[in-house]
């Protein structure tokens, strides 16, 4: 793509200011360069689910990008972490508005301004502020950004809804602000009737997300069709109906965007928040929870990295999974900018040029994500994907298969004499797919079907039969369960069959790094012979590390030294009671101190779908309303006399 005369003026300005622009210069330089969207047209895209971001060119010390805003599309409210920022409207006209982020969390809109064509807005420490095209807009809008540094930490926020709750209600924190996080709020603000407060810790920013739903490459969809992925679980078509309002032609068998996903947990949050009775309340802290440490008369005391000390009657640990560990470790010398440790850090992909080749260590449901990202623009270099299997997730059939009724076999599987072994699982699921199949179904109807069995099998194997489950079964076990989307399956196996994409069996054993290129050995799986390849870029994708060790999080590090919390001898998580209490070294029950989501696998098994996740926040947030220190009187004014339980900013 041949760059304009004004742009490719613009861009050898931008390469001339140094490793650390100010926004004032990005300012004047771009007020100087009398661009306009004829120069970036290419770049000029609208995507009907969300405004496009194009990045047109990328350095170390700023980025160029072009996004494109269909009428009615916004971005949330959000900062630029320690980048400084330049926007000029190219084509029709911008509505920024400016906001202060208030004591509870929430974005409070401060300042309103419409920027017409040829506007330029500059900041730098300046707080949040979002931009949007006016739903009566007659065009889409075409905005120009730089950021210098490139972007790489900045934070959205969730703007406020209205207010209630009464001062001095008991406290319960939510550690962790991702799917089961939230939920476990909004099903405490649906049911709560009286008052309490519920303060939502969350130190990435954005409400709803975690890492699955935090995505905004719109070619990353649901793994699930919508109709399974209602955040209710007595709404069985809540996320088809939120989805049909957004775009009347999606359908319950359709897999949606993950961006969207996030978007409907912000709003079924927002809405029960909205919508409390009984005057309960929600507040959020943008900040870490260094510490959660228990008070001698009970209830638990947090302290944060900046917020004020926050005491509370109870506690929920909804944290998710950390970044993959480092498979390659002291194997690699040299510089390690070539080297992306965690594919989900904002914009991790952004500089991998499409004529660059690229090496993804892992080939499970992350590397076909950065397969997707990678291939979205036109790929000239191959892309090959190192993992000890080979395996690659199978897809989803369509039209979409349904479950099969395995209750007969599972009880089978539970009384059988001598217990339960995972070889005997293996067998029978292997045979009844292989008998479904001959009958003309599909072997999913059968992985499926034993999805609501699950818990009772895991929990039927013995510790040394988990162990060997984990050892022999779950890497076919994973490619069978966790399958993508038929469409996504189908443009994989293309760009497989095209040669752009390959999978290596085998393991990286060294890697030597240059500035502009990684030279790997490989250890080939069947052949036990080493060979070469040379890459630009190498992409970590061998999966998320359980977040149940001191270095993972620093309030996960404060319990485990109390001995409130002890971690399963697996490494799956941490282990807890059939009520989801937090089990202490000593084998006690915290039982104000409830664990939601992926920390629960070790007594689970299945964690982290949102199917088996909704129903446990609902469960939870039950458990937490029952707790007696949340009905009693007492309790509220105990809070409220506890000089600790100011709370004034987040």
């Amino acid at each position: 793509m041949i760059p304009s005369a004004r742009l490719e003026t613009l861009l050898r300005r931008l390469d001339d200011l140094g490793p650390r622009p100010n926004a004032l210069d990005l300012a004047r330089l771009v007020s100087a360069t009398a661009l306009t969207a004829e120069d970036v047209a290419p770049y000029i895209r609208a995507n009907p689910h969300a405004y496009n971001r194009a990045c047109v060119a990328r350095r170390d010390h700023f980025e160029l990008l072009v996004m494109t805003w269909l009428p009615g599309q916004a971005s949330p409210p959000h900062d630029h972490g320690d980048s400084a920022g330049v926007v000029r409207v190219l084509r029709g006209q911008a509505l920024e508005t400016s906001y202060a982020l208030s004591g509870d969390g929430f974005a409070e809109a401060e300042l309103a301004e419409l920027l017409e064509e040829g506007a330029v807005t500059a900041f730098q420490d300046a707080g949040a502020h979002s931009l949007a095209n006016s739903p009566e807009a007659e065009q889409p809008l075409a905005t120009l950004h730089v950021y210098a540094p490139p972007l790489s930490r900045f934070r959205s926020f969730t703007a406020r809804p209205a207010r209630g709750g009464e001062e001095g209600a008991p406290v319960v924190a939510i550690v962790g602000g991702g799917y089961s996080g939230a939920m476990v709020a909004a099903h405490l603000l649906r049911e709560a009737r009286r008052p309490l407060r519920i303060v939502l810790i969350e130190r990435r920013g954005a409400l709803g997300e975690g890492v699955a739903y935090s995505t905004g490459e719109p070619e990353h969809l649901l793994n699930v069709p919508a109709k399974n992925m209602s955040a209710w679980p007595d709404r069985p078509n809540d996320f088809v109906e939120w989805a049909a309002r957004r775009d009347s032609s999606t359908g319950p068998d359709d897999f949606l965007s993950r961006r969207w996903y996030g978007d409907y947990i912000r709003e079924t949050l927002q809405a029960a928040a909205e919508q409390a009775s009984g005057g309960a309340r929600l507040e959020i802290v943008h900040d870490e929870l260094r510490r959660l440490a228990r008070k001698p008369e009970g209830g638990w005391l947090a302290h944060f990295e900046h917020a004020p000390s926050l005491a509370v009657n109870a506690a929920v640990l909804a944290v998710g999974h950390c970044a993959p560990a480092d498979p390659i470790g002291a194997a690699w010398s040299g510089p390690r900018q070539r080297f992306v440790a965690d594919p989900w850090r904002a914009f991790a992909l952004n500089a991998v040029l499409p004529a660059e080749p690229v090496a993804v260590l892992g080939s499970g449901l992350t590397a076909v994500d950065v397969v997707l990202s990678l291939t979205a623009r036109l790929r000239t270099a191959p892309i090959t994907l190192i993992s000890l299997r080979g395996h690659a997730p199978q897809g989803h059939s369509w039209p979409l298969s349904a479950p099969l009724d395995l209750t007969a076999l599972v009880e089978g599987l539970l009384t059988a004499p001598g217990g339960l072994t995972a070889y005997a699982l293996l067998r029978a699921v292997h045979k009844a797919a292989k008998d479904h199949v001959a009958s003309g179904g599909d072997w999913r109807g059968v992985v499926d079907g034993l999805r609501r069995h699950t818990p009772r099998l895991w929990r039927a194997l013995s510790l040394p039969e988990r162990r060997r489950f984990l050892a022999r079964v779950r890497p076919f076990w994973d490619i069978h369960r966790h399958r993508t989307a038929p469409h996504i399956q189908a443009r994989f196996r293309d760009l497989m069959a095209r040669g752009l994409v390959r999978i290596v069996a085998g393991r990286v054993v060294a890697a030597e790094a240059g500035p502009d290129n990684v030279n790997l050995t490989v250890l080939d799986r069947k052949t036990r012979q080493t060979f070469a390849m040379e890459a630009n870029w190498v992409v970590n994708c061998t999966g998320p590390t359980p977040s149940n060790r001191p270095e993972a999080n620093p309030a996960i590090a404060s319990l485990l030294l109390q001995g409130r919390l002890r971690p399963d001898p697996l490494g799956l998580g941490v282990e807890t009671s059939a009520s989801g209490a937090a089990v202490a070294a000593d084998g006690r029950e915290e039982t104000d101190l409830l664990v939601v989501g992926v920390l629960r696998k070790a007594a689970l098994w299945e964690c982290i779908a949102v199917p088996e996740l909704r129903a446990q926040a609902a469960r939870a947030a039950q458990t937490l309303l029952d707790l007696p220190q949340l009905r009693s009187s007492a309790a509220s004014r105990q809070t409220a006399s506890d000089p600790d339980s100011t709370f004034e900013r987040g």
